[in-house]
């Protein structure tokens, strides 16, 4: 296999408008202290449901759930937020359409979406 494409690839997608503006629109979102702090709080919520689910449906994670939703609704009222779901959407469909193109006639679960969502699909067939 020839390495050196994959990495001309990657540069390549480095230099794209679509994943300029994205990693644009993710330094002016963290430069939102507020935004920042939100996300962070966001994140280790989901963490805490995700560890807690582990041990089965004894433990209440309704208020956890609750919280989450409320950092949610508040995030998507920030202009910063939008613009960063705007271009990480635009930056996920195009690295959709790449893979397809890359993944063609290889193998069909490859070529419906990234790695990361195979993956997912392939470990519950298992």
């Amino acid at each position: 296999m020839n390495y050196n494409l994959i990495e001309e690839l990657i540069e390549s997608i480095h230099k794209e408008p679509y994943y300029l503006n994205f990693q644009q629109a993710y330094i002016t979102l963290m430069n939102n202290q507020d935004v920042k702090s939100l996300m962070q709080t966001y994140e280790r919520l989901n963490q805490e449901v995700a560890w807690r689910e582990r041990y089965g449906s004894y433990i209440d994670n309704s208020q956890l759930k609750n919280d989450i939703l409320e950092i949610r609704k508040q995030l998507v009222h920030i202009p910063e937020f939008q613009d960063y779901q705007e271009k990480l959407s635009l930056l996920n469909r195009e690295l959709d359409i790449l893979s397809e193109i890359i993944f063609h006639n290889i193998s069909e679960e490859l070529a419906i979406g990234r790695m990361g969502k195979v993956y997912a699909r392939h470990c519950r067939k298992v």
